[in-house]
């Protein structure tokens, strides 16, 4: 991007026009005013010459991304078709859904590779720029040679001073073009140096608010809970003594025998799926009955249960 206008086609930035030296000779009007012509000239022409060599490297690199963004982009939209068409079809051993996403993601950070460098916008002000200052440059010759035309021989004052103004005008205006053009490109750069960090922000808060939500609910799954099993017939078992197998998906846990009590209680539960087996005698005879006990984190679970009887059976008649 130039910093100064003026000249030097082989630099980084647009110089002053080298060994310029504009002087006036009151005794030599016509060589002195066609150095003051040569002059403006000089400089329009190497401003010129500067944005025509330069953009071409930003005309290369633009292409280049645009259409490997365009052919991505293709392929991802093929995919699916392909697959489709052809059920085992596959590519890189993954599937063609994972594939597309690839390809659409890559053509996307071409896409922001080319305007946060700003390839093609360069490009454009680039060419814009050569083709104004070029537009303006056949006008000023035009211009000069018509004022030349209408100049006395040797030129007045009035003459001169005409003919000073339009190459003045004229110098004013390609410095204003490359000025303009150079205004244009911090401005763009800023936007994008915002775009980027307000983008780039945006991704960490939402990576944070996510990681939050994880965190979060990962706590919420790790509350531990509470069980109380009851046994309402507890009051029949043999002594009032029952016992309690507290099973988890490693085997069992705890092995508890409740005496004189109906129910059994365990804290600090993870949560999970469990299985608690009660059993006991009645009547000289064992007992058991099995429940599946679904825990949710911290809640606290009632579970009730009751143990089958025996049925006497009387004598027979």
């Amino acid at each position: 991007m130039p910093t100064q206008s003026g000249s030097a086609t082989n630099g980084y930035n647009i110089q002053p026009v080298e060994g310029a030296k504009l002087s006036w000779d009151p005794e030599h009007v016509a060589s002195s005013l066609k150095d003051v012509a040569d002059y403006a000239e000089t400089t329009a022409a190497k401003a010129i010459s500067w944005y025509w060599s330069h953009k071409i490297w930003k005309a290369r690199l633009s292409q280049a991304i645009q259409l490997t963004a365009l052919s991505s982009t293709a392929l991802a939209g093929l995919l699916p078709v392909m697959a489709a068409i052809f059920p085992s079809f596959s590519i890189f051993g993954t599937s063609t859904g994972l594939a597309a996403s690839v390809f659409v993601g890559f053509a996307a950070a071409l896409i922001g590779l080319d305007k946060a460098f700003g390839l093609s916008s360069g490009w454009a002000r680039y060419v814009l720029t050569a083709t104004t200052i070029r537009k303006s440059l056949e006008e000023f010759r035009m211009d000069w040679m018509a004022l030349l035309a209408k100049a006395n021989t040797p030129p007045t004052k009035d003459d001169i001073g005409v003919l000073l103004q339009r190459a003045r005008d004229f110098v004013g205006l390609v410095e204003g073009m490359v000025l303009q053009e150079t205004k244009d490109w911090v401005t763009e750069f800023q936007n994008n140096v915002a775009q980027l960090e307000k983008e780039t922000k945006a991704q960490l808060d939402a990576q944070k608010a996510e990681a939050a939500k994880t965190k979060a609910a990962q706590l919420q799954e790790s509350r531990v809970g509470s069980v109380e099993i009851s046994v309402s017939n507890a009051d029949k078992t043999d002594n009032h003594t029952f016992d309690v197998s507290w099973e988890g998906a490693q085997g069992q846990i705890v092995h508890d025998t409740v005496t004189d009590g109906e129910e059994w209680i365990r804290i600090n539960v993870p949560p999970g799926q469990y299985t608690a087996t009660v059993s006991a005698t009645i009547g000289a005879k064992s007992t058991s009955r099995k429940s599946m006990v679904n825990v949710a984190p911290g809640e606290s679970k009632k579970v009730e249960i009751t143990l089958p009887m025996s049925v006497p059976v009387g004598p027979k008649s």
